[in-house]
């Protein structure tokens, strides 16, 4: 079923995050949309091959609670002159904690023509960049047998990680849960 393609678009997102002296952290998020061939856009004329159609930014700044403590956007390439005047709509995430749900508050608050979908794609991304360097850090493994109270955690959040599972009972213990067949 192998058949001949040739490259039309990339899109790449990508999420850095970067800790502060003030021991906040910065996660930067980024979106970029380039095709491999020339074509025209009406405000901005020709775009060239491997320019950015879509070029988006936003960094977001938070806690080791995951509560957001600053947002800013930033559009750097866009179809349109307009696009980028949505930016600052995006600070309204300060204060919001990214926990079970904020991804539907995300589509919630910039649903239509109440935010840019480029940007509303990023926070998912740059939510779970968050979750992956809180629950990493040195200070989630301070407790030996890895069962603060305080401690983000993943378990349960995916198949290998499910709570009746092995890598949890190996790994977890104390969060281990065996499976309770029901018989029919």
């Amino acid at each position: 079923m192998n058949s001949a393609r040739k490259l039309i678009h990339t899109r790449t997102v990508s999420c850095e995050a970067f800790a502060r002296e003030d021991e906040l952290i910065d996660i930067e998020g980024t979106l970029l949309d380039i095709k491999p061939y020339p074509f025209e856009l009406p405000e901005r004329g020709v775009v060239p091959s491997g320019e950015a159609v879509h070029e988006m930014k936003l960094l977001i700044t938070i806690d080791r609670s995951f509560l957001i403590h600053d947002a800013k956007a930033q559009t750097l390439h866009s179809p349109y002159r307009i696009c980028g005047s949505i930016t600052d709509s995006y600070r309204q995430i300060i204060g919001l904690r990214i926990e079970p749900g904020f991804t539907q508050n995300i589509k919630r608050l910039f649903k239509g023509i109440n935010g840019c979908p480029h940007l509303s794609e990023l926070l998912p991304s740059m939510a779970t960049t968050a979750f992956q360097v809180i629950w990493a850090s040195k200070e989630a493994y301070s407790d030996p047998e890895g069962h603060s109270e305080k401690r983000p955690t993943p378990l349960g959040g995916c198949h290998a990680l499910r709570h009746d599972g092995d890598v949890v009972r190996l790994y977890f213990p104390h969060h281990y849960r065996a499976s309770v067949e029901i018989e029919a």
